[in-house]
């Protein structure tokens, strides 16, 4: 699970500060961070692409339509990639 902290980010250099009760160790480490609105972004988009691939998956087109299939989820997953 991820945890979001509430913090504060300078508009100039774009440090990163959050108050945490310090238990006496800590260490400066570089760490890699995002958005929390980026991330819940890419988390809706991978919901929708794991979908397309579901149904890819489960569904068995009646014979000789599995090119509309095919073709409907090629286009709802080319719409996602814009």
């Amino acid at each position: 699970m991820v945890e979001i902290y509430t913090g504060w980010q300078c508009i100039g250099c774009g440090k990163i500060d959050v108050d945490r009760p310090c238990v006496g160790i800590c260490q400066d480490r570089p760490v890699r961070v995002v958005t929390a609105d980026d991330y819940e972004a890419l988390l809706e988009r991978n919901r929708r692409l794991e979908s397309i691939v579901l149904r890819l998956v489960r569904t068995k087109p009646h014979p000789g339509a599995w090119e509309a299939s095919f073709r409907a989820l090629q286009a709802e997953a080319a719409a996602l990639s814009r």
